[in-house]
């Protein structure tokens, strides 16, 4: 092998592993955002009153409605 062909190999891992080095770290982000969004979500949840409900509305359209069950009894 020739110096550019060694070099070429070199360069075309090189922007390989940053690729994938920009995936893993956003990756990482989404997951840091999800829980953290997940988390606060519990937090009201459980702050409901029994009956209450809670409409989550991502920027991307997609939501989630979470009712929480009136409590029976005298519990």
């Amino acid at each position: 092998m020739d110096v550019l062909s060694r070099g070429g190999l070199a360069a075309a891992a090189v922007a390989s592993l940053t690729g994938l080095l920009a995936l893993w770290i956003r990756a990482r982000w989404r997951v840091s955002q999800e829980k953290a969004r997940g988390d606060s979500l519990i937090a009201i949840a459980e702050a409901l009153p029994g009956g209450g409900r809670l409409r989550d509305q991502r920027a991307d359209g997609s939501c989630i409605t979470l009712t929480v069950p009136a409590r029976r009894g005298g519990a």
